[in-house]
């Protein structure tokens, strides 16, 4: 079935009824708020759109601004005077949400909220309150609205339970139901070289991504679901104590599926991966001959032909080819600017200084400058063999 998002008279004729009603007593009016809620009445699914108005002193109104209130805020025994407008998107006799009906609604409520925040705002004194509920505050509405993006044609699902799980693997009511549940649960910040990520615990048959969230909220597992918290496509989860938590797991019902072995297995896979990783970063620091708080002399930029000078804060391969150096400029006193960090590739490297060369002339009280840093380094540093040109 189609609907025309551009017509519904039922809310038309709702919010044109509420919208006279403001205008003819914006003086006379407190507060405004829109707001909007999922409905499950006579077993109906319906997203529902209500706006309530909050008089100043309704007692104090004149004869005639009180058969105004009641004529377009509180009457509702004509046919625009409703509590509310419904769109039902799943009736008693449907299994299948209807995806056009919840488009629609969207649609009604943004334009709504446009038209309050802009022409009715305008015109309401500044001691009226306007609050218009978001729909991003409703997982509900998120998650459909990133379905909807992600399939060519809507219209064409036969059966949306069954294409949701089949794109996220995950079911549709779960995911409103428990959205909150992991919110409040998350922590801020984790490791991300020490964890592991629900889908690839699913991918690797180590179980249902429901029954693995639920795992970790109730044992208590750390775990992070990035900074678009509006919709959660993937947690990533401490993996040092989900092993822990997985070598003496026994599941509590014959229904979760929660497979230990796969997980093991897949955190062992990566825990070997990661210490190849490691000591083959090792070999490399050493045969370049640095380390993390070791000083460089690096490349200026184009604009600046000036190197740069700063001590050494991290070191990765995460390209597989030269080492990246992450590192903070030095102040000419040798202090460590408050710039951010910089980042340069080995080849970039003009000298390399120990850092037990520098602390020596440091302690001796033959160091106090760029300048004579710069003198150091040429001394005592090290030459970078991979570039000759300066």
């Amino acid at each position: 079935m189609f609907y025309n998002y551009f017509i519904d008279q039922e809310f038309a004729d709702y919010l044109n009824r509420y919208c006279t009603g403001i205008i003819l007593l914006k003086d006379k009016i407190k507060k405004i708020s829109v707001s909007f809620y999922l409905s499950e009445a006579y077993a109906n699914h319906a997203c529902r759109f209500c706006i309530d108005v909050d008089l100043s002193d309704y007692e104090k109104l004149s004869e005639s601004d009180e058969q105004k209130a009641n004529k377009y805020f509180y009457n509702s025994w004509n046919s625009t005077g409703n509590q509310f407008v419904s769109f039902i998107y799943k009736s008693n006799k449907e299994y299948n949400i209807d995806i056009e009906k919840i488009k629609s609604f969207i649609y009604h409520y943004v334009f709504a909220q446009n038209l309050l925040e802009g022409f009715i705002k305008n015109i309401i004194p500044p001691t009226c309150i306007l609050t218009i509920a978001s729909l991003e505050s409703e997982p509900f509405f998120n998650y459909i609205s990133h379905f909807i993006r992600e399939i060519d044609d809507p219209k064409e699902i036969k059966s949306f339970s069954k294409r949701y799980f089949e794109i996220n693997k995950r079911n549709f009511d779960f995911d409103c139901y428990y959205h909150n549940t992991l919110t409040e649960a998350a922590v801020q910040t984790l490791n991300a070289k020490e964890s592991i990520t629900d889908k690839e615990l699913h991918e690797a048959g180590g179980g249902d991504i429901a029954d693995l969230r639920r795992f970790v909220v109730e044992e208590k597992i750390p775990f992070f679901i990035g900074y678009h918290s509006t919709r959660i496509d993937e947690i990533k989860i401490d993996a040092s104590l989900l092993k822990e938590k997985m070598k003496d797991y026994i599941p509590k019902n014959a229904y979760v599926d929660i497979h230990p072995r796969a997980i093991l297995k897949l955190i062992e896979k990566q825990e070997k991966e990661k210490l190849e990783k490691q000591e083959k970063l090792a070999r490399k620091c050493e045969n370049a001959g640095i380390k993390a708080g070791d000083y460089i002399c690096c490349k200026g930029s184009y604009n600046d032909s000036k190197p740069y000078i700063g001590i050494v804060k991290n070191i990765s391969d995460r390209y597989n080819t030269n080492l990246q150096l992450e590192y903070i400029v030095l102040k000419n006193d040798l202090s460590e600017s408050r710039l951010p960090l910089r980042e340069t590739q080995d080849t970039n490297i003009l000298y390399i200084l120990k850092n037990e060369v520098f602390e020596e002339h440091k302690k001796n009280g033959t160091l106090k400058t760029k300048d004579q840093l710069m003198q150091i380094f040429k001394k005592e540093g090290k030459k970078n063999s991979a570039d000759w040109s300066s």
